[in-house]
């Protein structure tokens, strides 16, 4: 379910705000739209959203003033009826007149376009860059390939002014797509802080059901084979198409990459030639302190009610952005004299109770970091690398087990490595999770 809200309303005494339920999208439609499922809520300054049924919603063509109970075609503003005179915000919907998922519908697609059907009886359709058949609408998948947005103009017959709507079709065979959903071929440079917003998606079928990928200058490569429910077969090429693991037909771009620094990608004459970057330096993403990091999770462990198992989630996440592990921690990073003003402590010698109420909560708290430990310890990437990337890799490999344990041993702190130190450490660890099992 997805709510928009103008971002000016924060000034306003009242807004209205529209809630999309599942019948108002169309999967080859962008934007949702206006059903009788959506629903509108009243908002008040400082007050919950108030629900209303769809007959205290008034409607209006853009640009117009006279507000009416039924919705005009296009994009058009729809209002909650406030109390008197009470002025409310309208929010924008579209409005097509038809059920969405009966407005545009597939009728086939091949390795080289795809055809679908728009049923809209309420005007002119025009569709940029497609060709008109007896069947509908075909679109090459080339014409969509350098990202440019496809296009549908809606003309209605009677009153309204003409509006657009972007669509997003699929193609057969395999796609890359980008943040936005468009597609992209041909060199391709991402940094890797990026590099989790882009996706890959293979539609297979009897006559097109394989795509291959080279890593690491051609010195890793890999076929992977389509079956009808939905995985690939991946075979190394390398070692007579030895069957290497299975893995999804779509998912982030990064679990084709396995890590590596650069790919090929071959599917027919298509070539998606891939260069990752490493990530900016931002202050940001550089300067941790793991006493810093301990006290604020020991802030945020001390929320009454907190979900341990959520928390722990949140917090991994955070690995990723910042590049760092929560295994590097060491139990003197948590000890009492760095939460000392956190917790409260000066003159607790003179309360009994409320110091053995303090040492259950960090006893509590120490459990909760040893767990937040080992769940950075089992945190691994979606794909693991397999015998032959380990071989071609073991060298870095080495190096970041010897960082681990030169860390760990006291002799280097990996919280004063360098960006793209840390980033190779996280990296590796979790992609060849299994060169790392020693580590505790």
């Amino acid at each position: 379910m997805e709510t928009a809200m103008d971002n000016e309303t924060e000034s306003l005494q009242a807004w209205t705000e529209v809630n999309h339920q599942s019948e108002d999208y169309n999967p080859f439609v962008k934007a949702p739209l206006l059903t009788r499922a959506t629903r509108f809520s009243l908002c008040r300054t400082g007050r919950e959203p108030e629900q209303v049924r769809q007959s205290f919603v008034v409607f209006r063509a853009k640009g117009t003033t006279e507000w009416e109970d039924n919705a005009p075609l296009g994009r058009i503003e729809a209002m909650v009826l406030g109390d008197d005179d009470e002025e409310v915000r309208p929010t924008e919907v579209i409005n097509l007149g038809v059920d969405p998922a009966d407005f545009l519908t597939m009728v086939r697609q091949d390795a080289e376009s795809t055809t679908f059907r728009i049923d809209w009886y309420h005007g002119e359709v025009r569709v940029e860059g497609a060709k008109k058949t007896d069947e509908g609408y075909k679109v090459h998948k080339a014409d969509c390939a350098d990202g440019k947005p496809l296009t549908c103009t809606l003309t209605p017959d009677k009153e309204g002014d003409s509006f657009t709507l972007e669509l997003q079709l699929p193609f057969s065979g395999f796609n890359i797509t980008g943040e936005d959903g468009a597609m992209v071929v041909g060199d391709l440079t991402i940094s890797s802080d990026e590099l989790d917003k882009y996706t890959y998606r293979f539609e297979g079928n009897e006559d097109d059901d394989r795509f291959a990928v080279s890593l690491d200058d051609l010195a890793q490569s890999y076929q992977y084979i389509w079956y009808e429910d939905g995985t690939l077969s991946v075979r190394n090429l390398r070692k007579k198409m030895e069957k290497v693991r299975e893995q999804a037909a779509q998912g982030k771009l990064s679990e084709l990459l396995q890590g590596s620094r650069n790919a090929l990608v071959k599917h027919k004459d298509t070539r998606w030639r891939i260069i990752v970057t490493k990530a900016l330096q931002t202050e940001e993403a550089m300067d941790l302190n793991a006493v810093d990091l301990c006290r604020m999770v020991f802030t945020r462990f001390q929320t009454t009610d907190v979900d341990e198992d959520a928390l722990i989630q949140e917090l991994i996440a955070m690995e990723d952005h910042h590049y760092f592990q929560w295994m590097w921690l060491k139990s003197d990073d948590w000890q009492h004299e760095h939460l000392a003003d956190l917790m409260g402590l000066d003159g607790i010698e003179q309360d009994q109770e409320k110091m053995m109420q303090l040492a259950l909560r960090y006893n509590q708290f120490e459990r909760f970091m040893q767990k937040l430990r080992r769940a950075s310890l089992d945190e691994v990437g979606p794909v693991q690398a397999d015998a032959l990337q380990m071989r071609n890799n073991k060298r870095k490999i080495a190096r970041c087990l010897k960082r681990l344990e030169r860390h760990q041993q006291g002799e280097e702190s990996l919280w004063e490595a360098d960006l793209e130190e840390r980033e190779e450490q996280l990296l590796f660890f979790r992609s060849y999770h299994s060169a790392f099992e020693t580590v505790d």
